[in-house]
């Protein structure tokens, strides 16, 4: 055993201790999830040092990863165990997912950065959790296809639940999350569903980051036109790539998100499907934006499955306007 993981194993022993048992919160279930999971491994490498403080922290794109007290008590007003679905709104880094699927039976996460949610990915599966399913799409909508859910849990804030939502709770589910001014004071609320009624229960202030919708998200980078006609020395940044995208990527409107995901990121380029199970595209535009619509690539629509995404250099095609379905 190394000495660092001895060192991050005493280190989130004493954050459950002192942020949260400390507090009041006494599920065993709980509490060995958060003695279990890694929190280092879900901040960014910078911030490492600070992983088991008691304060939330930042992980890029205007987003943060909860406080760990905010982690374990949201958890625990889920009131979820190994039989459970639950639905998560606003993955993140993962971390949140990562609780959840110790505790909870299969765990489906919604994150609308597709940065975001390819990172969660990738440190989950490192993980090796087979029970968490994670995807990019606008959380407010939740995820219809696989409801209903026994427990939804929400990690932003919005001024009411959204109706989507409270709908994909199966008949004694819970739906928690922040309630109130996104960018001011809120309140951590639980939704019941009691046939098609909703019992609501305020719990506990709180302050998170605003829910983000596909009209929230943050703006796209912006992308240069191609130059035509420049003077010698002026060269147009562009980048262009074919992708090769395997799994289950026909039938489960890949070709379609993937052409709104890149309209949304100003790319020009195509999709369309060469065999079966694979999906190609051509993608071009600014670097910042064809590395994020690879991100998105890796993870898909949420009912996809993508298994191998393979990238190579392209020449770009000027005669392309926009970004289509083929």
């Amino acid at each position: 055993m190394s000495e660092e993981y001895t060192d991050h194993r005493l280190r989130r022993a004493r954050m459950v201790d002192e942020q949260i048992v400390a507090r009041g919160l006494r599920s065993d279930d709980v509490l060995a999830a958060m003695r279990s999971v890694p929190r280092h491994l879900f901040v960014p490498p910078e911030l490492v040092a600070r992983a088991y403080v008691d304060a939330p922290l930042p992980i890029g794109l205007g987003q943060t990863i909860s406080q760990p007290y905010m982690v374990a008590l949201m958890t625990e007003l889920l009131g979820v165990d190994v039989r459970s679905r639950v639905l998560e709104i606003g993955a993140g880094s993962g971390y949140q997912t990562a609780v959840l699927a110790e505790v909870a039976g299969e765990v489906y996460a919604l994150e609308l950065l597709a940065p975001l949610a390819e990172s969660a990915r990738a440190v989950l599966a490192r993980l090796g959790y087979q029970n968490t399913h994670t995807a990019i799409a606008d959380g407010s909508g939740g995820w219809p296809e696989m409801a209903p859910f026994d427990a939804v849990l929400v990690a932003a804030a919005a001024p009411q639940a959204p109706p989507a939502l409270l709908r994909q709770l199966s008949d004694g589910g819970r739906l928690v999350m922040p309630l109130g001014h996104p960018h001011g004071d809120q309140v951590l609320t639980v939704f019941q569903r009691v046939g098609d009624e909703f019992r609501e229960r305020r719990d506990t202030r709180c302050r998170f980051v605003p829910l983000v919708s596909g009209e929230t998200a943050p703006e796209a980078p912006q992308v240069a036109p191609p130059v035509r006609g420049a003077r010698e020395g002026e060269v147009a940044v562009m980048k262009a790539v074919a992708v090769r995208v395997s799994g289950m990527v026909q039938g489960v409107f890949y070709r379609a998100s993937a052409c709104r995901e890149g309209e949304r990121l100003r790319l020009r380029g195509w999709v369309r499907n060469v065999s079966h199970g694979v999906v190609a595209l051509h993608l071009q535009g600014d670097p910042a934006a064809v590395d994020a619509m690879l991100g998105w690539c890796r993870v898909g629509p949420p009912a996809a499955r993508v298994s191998r995404v393979e990238v190579g250099d392209a020449e770009p095609d000027e005669s392309l306007c926009g970004f289509e379905v083929r």
